[in-house]
């Protein structure tokens, strides 16, 4: 039996606001899910500057989850081993 995959933006279902960190690959920024209020933490990683290998196992992980893996803000920076942004 074939199952239906829908796909929407990221935009779509969260607004992002302002930056909490980066990293040399990627930018963490508080969001909120539009439908509940619930922030958030999103790791946006910046594909271009990936190996090969690196792309294929991020691509991987992202297949194993059922969704955006997201973090709480409270959290999310301090597991996310990122140096804190200038204000």
């Amino acid at each position: 039996m074939a199952t239906l995959v829908t796909s929407t933006r990221f935009t779509d279902e969260y607004q992002l606001y302002e930056e909490l960190g980066k990293g040399a690959f990627s930018v963490v920024r508080r969001c909120v899910k539009k439908s509940t209020g619930q922030e958030y933490a999103a790791k946006i990683i910046n594909t271009k500057k990936l190996s090969a290998r690196a792309m294929m196992l991020l691509t991987s992980l992202y297949r194993s989850e059922t969704g955006p893996v997201l973090s709480s803000t409270a959290s999310a920076a301090a597991a996310s081993g990122i140096t804190e942004s200038a204000p």
